[in-house]
């Protein structure tokens, strides 16, 4: 039985050889177990559902159910599991697009093994892990607004006027020790703060709750 320190890991990538490289480097971590590996999402959402790891790393490009429909499926299906993709891929939309699908973070293949490692423990501390270049590309947006502007602007629920604030500075590319510090407040209050502003606007990350709030027009 593992102890509550140790990360349980699903792998859902196709390609065999990356497959293979994300098994070896999961098994050789003293506080990882590989809960299972799957190529395709067919075969690894019946399983995940029993298994409820901790960490899920999804691949987009998969066959049959694509890597977005896997992270709708798995964030309605396991709400406390968080889930990093890992792809090729790091063109704005494709990155948006995992994000509002669930992900909780976003790597692309090739990133060093320590910083995939990383992010799969940041991910699982509430953390949003993003490879630099798309970390770079995302506060970008967020300092521009919405990325995809094209779609009604929804509105938000009701928000304390403290709320709003946090969400401006996390919309500034502020990570949150940073907006505390910035509004006089404790990094544990602020983390309060966003658990009433996850329930609120329905979202389990970070990176959701300002997607949902500059696609509100911060309304």
């Amino acid at each position: 039985m593992p102890d509550s320190a140790t990360l349980r890991i699903g792998i859902i990538e196709d390609d065999r050889f990356t497959k293979t490289m994300l098994e070896k480097l999961v098994s050789k971590q003293s506080d990882f177990i590989l809960a299972g590996s799957w190529s395709t999402g067919e075969d690894a959402l019946p399983e995940l559902a029993q298994l409820s790891p901790d960490v899920v790393i999804v691949d987009l490009e998969l066959p049959g159910i694509s890597g977005e429909d896997c992270l709708r499926a798995l964030s309605a299906m396991l709400p406390a599991t968080a889930l990093v993709v890992l792809t090729v891929h790091s063109d704005p939309e494709r990155v948006f697009s995992a994000l509002r699908a669930g992900a909780n973070g976003y790597l692309v293949k090739g990133a060093p093994p320590a910083e995939i490692i990383a992010g799969l423990r940041a991910a699982r501390s509430g953390g949003s892990p993003l490879s630099p270049d798309v970390a770079t590309m995302v506060i970008k947006a967020f300092r521009k607004g919405p990325a995809q502007p094209s779609k009604p602007a929804i509105p938000l629920p009701s928000l304390t006027p403290r709320e709003r604030q946090i969400l401006d500075r996390l919309a500034k590319g502020l990570v949150p020790k940073e907006a505390a510090a910035e509004l006089n407040i404790s990094y544990e209050t602020l983390r309060d703060y966003l658990k009433q502003i996850y329930r609120k606007l329905q979202v389990r990350t970070r990176t959701e709750a300002v997607l949902r709030y500059l696609d509100a027009g911060r309304r």
